[in-house]
């Protein structure tokens, strides 16, 4: 599936003399939903969670990514929860955890968006 990035928030932290870095990215792609009588494509937005851990200052020890590319329609909810994401240091190995309580809120998006779009003859 392809995705862009769209926009990225860094967290950086020591924890037993490693560095972690953890980028927390809005990513967009698109999907097709269908409003009641057509398929109707609409822009999806995910998060993606990459964390490296450093030994030192320039020496990789791991590196680990999680993403969940359809999350909602919305940019700015997503963005929100990425900032969010960041705030909590939410880890890629939580991501499918955090989001999985979260699914209710933001699923239902796609069918409200879908509703709005009506095709032209």
């Amino acid at each position: 599936m392809y995705y862009r990035k769209v926009s990225e928030y860094i967290s950086t932290r020591e924890e037993a003399r490693r560095n972690i870095i953890t980028h927390y990215t809005v990513v967009m792609s698109e999907i097709s939903v269908f409003n009641g009588k057509e398929e109707v494509k609409l822009p999806s937005y995910g998060i993606k969670i990459l964390q490296e851990i450093l030994d030192g200052e320039k020496d990789k020890i791991e590196i680990i990514e999680e993403k969940v590319i359809n999350i909602s329609p919305y940019f700015e909810k997503v963005d929100k929860l990425a900032q969010f994401f960041k705030e909590m240091t939410v880890s890629p190995v939580h991501l499918y955890e955090v989001i999985d309580d979260m699914c209710e809120d933001y699923i239902s998006d796609y069918d409200r968006q879908a509703k709005l779009c009506k095709v032209a003859i």
